[in-house]
């Protein structure tokens, strides 16, 4: 397995721990009302966004970049498609978005706490 792989295995594991991890200190927080475990929620979904954003565009770089040329017979050795790191781009645009509704959602419960 490629380094460029198991870097996108682990961005891609990392974002999937972070946003329940996200979404438990939002709940937490909004209930019992404390404005510190809200920060937490904060600052765990800002940093999945981030991840699901790096994931998003490394998977679409690589994408584009192993196109082959015009006027070369696409994937003639079957041994080059090992040779670049797999993306899963549909998950990382759905952690995208569950990371976005519980930014709102933490935005939401620290203005009703004032």
């Amino acid at each position: 397995m490629p380094d460029s792989q198991q870097l996108a295995n682990l961005a891609l594991m990392s974002m999937l721990i972070l946003l329940p991890l996200a979404l438990g200190t939002m709940l937490y927080g909004r209930s019992r009302g404390t404005r510190r475990v809200l920060t937490w929620a904060r600052a765990l979904a800002l940093a999945t966004l981030v991840l699901t954003i790096a994931y998003d565009v490394a998977g679409a770089v690589v994408l584009l970049l192993i196109e082959p040329t015009p006027g070369h017979p696409p994937w003639t050795n079957p041994a080059l498609a090992t040779k670049y790191p797999y993306f899963y781009l549909p998950i990382g645009v759905g952690a995208f978005l569950a990371a976005l509704g519980v930014l709102v959602g933490v935005i939401r419960a620290r203005h009703k706490l004032g």
